[in-house]
């Protein structure tokens, strides 16, 4: 890709469904993506959750490559517990338990570092955000700053200057998050460091959905909200004498559905008779849960027989919605038992692999607000609650993600119908900067956001079905060359229709 930008800018807007965004909800983004670019067809890593999908982002990589399989998983080391990433000492810890391997591919710090250029993350997220956006960007030179959790921040002079020109409290911001991140980036960022590459990441509509439900007062406040600020950056952008150098990205790491079904799978396991919990610390514990939209079972001691059994009890259970486990051999589509499909078809397997992933039940509901998609969830140690929005799994809402563009380098009023990932906006980032990507990044370039259409005619879509004859799992995925695109997952059955994402160009669909 070759184009006159010497700085890119992302702007991320966390839980951010595509097709609710039009000129009401958010007619700054709309405006955007018909003046530049709008992808259609843009998904996000599985499991469908921030840290995992911003990891992703930042490494070109699904969790097979990265090891970061969502929020929280388990290791098989001398450890009986789960890691967490949610807080930056969670990420230090883990890191520290796995000898300096948390993250098992090359991310932006370094890649910039290595380059001589700089990296900035400004976020309003929680503190396990900038950790994975910025991964050990305090070691590598780069700039860090989080304003509702600024005792995260890096480098020490660069975070002293910010607290005392802009006054951000010791405790952090409770409000205006996202206004506060873009001017701290506009007055303390830009004018002293120029980065190369800048990340904005703003969490507000992701808790909103959560807290109170898609398409609630509050849900559609806290777009407006993200709307407001996206508007306020094109003005700045405007007036800088350097726009025609400056290419722009705004983005989401996922979509939501509707919680409409809650279930604690470990307890459902332990009802019928499997000694199932959330760690290995008991001795007598044989399975070990992951909670959330995509339930991940490790094994104290591989047994195929046990497992076996796990997957029957789970396969009759109104919750259950597909299984993943390794695949039966390199390359194949079926996994180790029948039923399932192998995980690294979606991107999950590799080392740190659950022995059984199962992605539970997601449909075509409605919720009191009229958005579609709704699904089972476990909520594990979360406040989630009947109502209220969740991602994680293979529903089609929960895999799309925004992805527009705009600026240096980038086509003017095109809709992209491609297959697209979060993990193909890295390596195109470095190909608009002139940087070789590292071979970690499996990513493509998005060369189709240019001028350059021949890549359409080489998309394919299919349907891959599990063998066995009890709910088969089926994957929906689309092929571009020889690399495969999630479009959603679930049993035979019990697919939802995909869902459109050509909001930001239109009404919502």
């Amino acid at each position: 890709m070759t184009c006159k930008a010497k700085k890119v800018i992302i702007l991320g807007i966390d839980g951010l469904r595509p097709d609710m965004v039009n000129e009401l909800t958010m007619p700054n983004l709309t405006e955007l993506g018909r003046k530049g670019t709008w992808s259609k067809n843009h998904k996000t890593v599985f499991p469908s959750e921030t840290r995992g999908a911003l990891t992703a982002l930042v490494t070109g990589s699904n969790a097979e490559t990265n090891g970061i399989f969502g929020n929280q998983f388990y290791i098989r080391d001398s450890d009986p517990n789960q890691i967490f990433t949610e807080t930056t000492h969670d990420w230090y810890a883990a890191d520290n338990r796995l000898k300096g391997q948390l993250v098992t591919a090359t991310s932006l710090a370094k890649v910039l570092r290595d380059a001589e250029k700089n990296l900035a993350v400004i976020t309003s997220s929680g503190p396990g955000a900038l950790s994975a956006l910025n991964w050990q960007g305090d070691k590598y030179g780069q700039i860090g700053f989080n304003v509702k959790h600024p005792q995260t921040a890096f480098p020490h002079g660069f975070a002293a200057r910010v607290h005392r020109n802009l006054k951000i409290p010791a405790g952090g911001l409770s409000v205006d998050g996202p206004k506060t991140a873009l001017k701290l980036f506009q007055k303390e960022v830009w004018p002293h460091h120029r980065p190369a590459v800048s990340i904005l990441w703003f969490t507000e509509v992701d808790s909103a959905a959560h807290l109170y439900g898609l398409g609630s007062p509050e849900h559609y406040d806290r777009m407006r909200l993200c709307d407001d600020v996206v508007g306020e950056f094109l003005s700045w952008h405007s007036l800088q004498p350097d726009r025609d150098e400056i290419s722009i990205f705004v983005v989401s790491d996922h979509g939501h559905i509707t919680i409409n079904g809650l279930v604690s799978v470990a307890e459902e396991l332990r009802k019928a008779g499997f000694a199932a919990d959330s760690s290995f610390e008991d001795k007598a514990t044989d399975l070990l849960l992951r909670p959330g939209r995509a339930a991940g079972i490790w094994m104290r001691r591989f047994d195929p027989v046990l497992l076996g059994d796990v997957l029957s009890f789970m396969t009759e259970q109104a919750w259950f919605g597909g299984a993943f486990t390794r695949a039966i051999e390199p390359g194949a589509h079926d996994g180790i038992l029948a039923n399932t499909l192998a995980l690294e078809l979606i991107g999950a397997g590799g080392p740190r692999a659950p022995d059984l992933c199962v992605n539970l039940a997601a449909g075509l509901g409605v919720n009191a607000t009229g958005i579609c998609g709704s699904a089972y969830y476990d909520a594990g140690d979360y406040d989630l609650r009947l109502g209220g929005g969740t991602h994680g799994g293979l529903h089609a809402a929960e895999l799309s993600s925004v992805l527009a563009t705009f600026g240096a380098g980038q086509s003017k009023g095109l809709i992209a119908d491609a297959p697209s990932s979060i993990t193909d906006i890295a390596p195109t980032v470095l190909s608009i900067l002139g940087i070789p990507c590292p071979a970690s990044m499996s990513g493509r370039v998005l060369k189709e956001l240019t001028d350059d259409r021949s890549i359409l005619s080489e998309v394919t879509s299919k349907k891959i079905r599990s063998s066995g004859g009890i709910k088969p799992t089926v994957l929906s995925v689309s092929r571009l060359g020889d690399r495969m695109y999630l479009n959603e997952g679930g049993i035979e059955g019990a697919m939802s229709h995909d869902i459109t994402t050509s909001g930001g160009v239109g009404a919502v669909q």
